[in-house]
């Protein structure tokens, strides 16, 4: 009798072990999903900014990109914001910084990517 109680509780520990495996694999498989969400937003805002250039940098400068996203729809991530830095609006190649912050498991996640445009 004593060898089932011990063999039920050495499988039981083993299927909690399982479980928490489990759990955490479908936790990173949502990080991954999120921040690939993430980086391909920032590729279609480096996109429009490709686009735009075509008329010249300040057009792209001045734009209000974070207002851009909403309205073409970038907003697949829980409280999702995406904001574009430029280290020198006059330069030429303009140096810019996409940072998308979004709600993970409620806590604030980030992501930053950085390009260079030039007039098209």
């Amino acid at each position: 009798m004593i060898e089932v109680v011990i063999s039920t509780l050495v499988v039981a520990v083993g299927v909690v072990a399982l479980l928490s495996a489990f759990l955490s694999g479908l936790l990173l498989v949502e990080s991954g999903r999120n921040m690939a969400t993430a980086a391909a937003d920032a590729r279609t805002v480096f996109e429009e900014m490709r686009q735009v250039s075509a008329g010249g940098l300040a057009p792209v400068a001045a734009r209000s990109w974070g207002a851009w996203s909403r309205g073409a729809g970038l907003t697949g991530l829980t409280n999702e914001a995406i904001a574009v830095q430029f280290v020198n609006a006059a330069a030429d190649p303009l140096e810019a910084t996409v940072t998308v912050t979004w709600t993970e498991r409620n806590r604030n996640r980030s992501a930053s990517f950085t390009g260079l445009v030039t007039r098209r």
